[in-house]
């Protein structure tokens, strides 16, 4: 039964005392650090990457075939996809998954445009 000295008021009292009997101090330091999470922004950061890309490849001046229009779809629709999912679940990022719903949205309205010409 080991003993140790309040960190209040510096009576003994017994190591496994969650406080002090005498005083009330609590006797087990409070860590600062906050417990690790699941919170990344890795949506957000492919959300914006693939709308980059998605408005990059608007400023092609070549005829759009059905496989680039299909490809740039896709990446638009996932970029699309990824910002909405982070936005909704409040992950960090949101600036950078609102700009690429943005991006993405701009794209899918040009490759409209683009199909039906």
């Amino acid at each position: 039964m080991a003993m140790v000295y309040c960190r209040g008021c510096a009576r003994q009292l017994h190591e496994t005392a969650p406080t002090c009997p005498q005083c009330g101090a609590p006797q087990h330091a409070v860590s600062p650090t906050k417990p690790a999470s699941d919170d990344s922004s890795w949506m957000a950061v492919v959300s914006l990457i693939l709308g980059i890309l998605c408005v990059l490849a608007l400023f092609d001046d070549s005829d759009w075939d059905a496989d680039a229009l299909l490809g740039t779809g896709l990446f638009a629709m996932t970029g699309m996809l990824l910002g909405i999912v982070s936005i909704c679940q409040k992950k960090p990022g949101n600036g950078m998954a609102i700009a690429g719903v943005a991006m993405t949205a701009i794209s899918l309205l040009c490759l409209t445009g683009l199909s039906a010409s």
